[in-house]
């Protein structure tokens, strides 16, 4: 751990390389500041189109609410990720600010964490929601109704607003003047309540909790996904033995709209532990790896590897709309009739 009441600054935090620094730098600078500041941008767009669309769509039900949620909270991720891999740059000179990297780092990296960790709690929801439309098709209005799932996703916004207190109760911010700058300059000092809350943030909020989530997701896919197949075969059976050739196209688009609403959130959620787990595998490491820390030997190796981590983090929060295209035929629609409104506004101003 680090000394109580000492600024942390980048320079603090750096040690004997594991890694060739040219290797490290090209990392950062080809994965962190072009592939992740790019999927970044990307996302930010995507979502912004992803909100006014939901909402145009309506919310007669808790699932536009739910993925309207989703795409607010992975906006708030793409725009923390998006600032603290722009700080992260390793041709931006501590000594050339006057505030240290660090505490942009810090600020911009909790606020990362916090909203991809909603996201990923409201993408558990979201599979929930569909497990009971596909289970409990006749109860699910009456149990998910609207504002059911409005109180929902704001509890979770609002319930892990707690992952920040232990991060920030252990440290604070202020001025501090650096001898070998010869310049003040405003860092962060961790307080001596961080050796007691270091465990409870490794192996509560870093591990237990994520890894809930993500068994979550796992347990509502897979009773989704058999769920569906049970349905669908029970389906060509009826159909099979009915008697009128005239039911087989109405049931075959029944279980193919059914199909393409399970598929959709069963890739969302998919895509979610696929793309997240990584990070948290990151996490587990440095529990049972010291060395990993920031301050520790190895600290270049998780930095790599970290720098990879990240950018799945933001694919997971930009590709959404993909899925939403391709497997939704009301999103498609409505994205069709935005897109073609533009287009038509562009040729207005042409024309004057």
């Amino acid at each position: 751990m680090y000394d109580t009441d000492e600024p942390i600054t980048d320079v603090a935090l750096k040690s004997d390389p594991a890694i060739d620094p040219l290797i490290l730098n090209i990392t950062s600078l080809l994965v962190g500041n072009v592939l992740t500041v790019s999927m970044c941008l990307f996302g930010v767009v995507t979502n912004l189109i992803n909100i006014p669309l939901f909402r145009r769509q309506g919310y007669h039900d808790g699932v536009n609410v739910t993925l309207t949620a989703l795409a607010i909270s992975d906006l708030g991720a793409l725009l923390g990720e998006l600032v603290y891999t722009a700080i992260v740059d390793p041709y931006i000179k501590e000594i050339d600010l006057v505030v240290s990297k660090v505490v942009i780092g810090v600020i911009s990296g909790y606020w990362h964490e916090y909203f991809t960790r909603v996201s990923s709690v409201i993408t558990a929801f979201a599979a929930f929601e569909r497990c009971l439309c596909v289970t409990r098709p006749l109860k699910v209005k009456t149990m998910i109704t609207t504002r059911t799932a409005v109180v929902v996703n704001v509890s979770i916004f609002v319930v892990h607003s707690l992952y920040l207190f232990p991060q920030f109760y252990t440290m604070y911010f202020d001025w501090a003047f650096m001898p070998e700058r010869n310049k003040t300059v405003f860092v962060v000092y961790v307080n001596s309540l961080s050796a007691s809350m270091f465990p409870i943030t490794l192996y509560f909020t870093d591990m237990l909790f994520p890894y809930c989530t993500f068994l979550a997701l796992v347990v509502c896919c897979t009773v989704l996904l058999f769920t569906l197949k049970a349905k669908a075969k029970w389906r060509r059976t009826v159909v099979s033995s009915a008697v009128e050739v005239e039911v087989k196209p109405t049931s075959r688009h029944l279980t193919s709209k059914e199909r393409k609403s399970g598929l959709l959130f069963l890739s969302v959620s998919i895509m979610c532990v696929v793309l997240l787990l990584p990070q948290h595998i990151v996490y587990t490491a440095v529990i049972f790896v010291r060395e990993m820390a920031m301050d520790g030997d190895y600290s270049d190796i998780r930095t790599v590897v970290g720098t990879f981590t990240v950018l799945l983090q933001a694919i997971n929060s930009s590709m959404t709309i993909f899925i939403y295209y391709k497997m939704s035929t009301k999103y498609r629609s409505e994205f069709q009739k935005m897109m073609g409104k533009y287009d038509c506004l562009q040729f207005l101003k042409k024309d004057t």
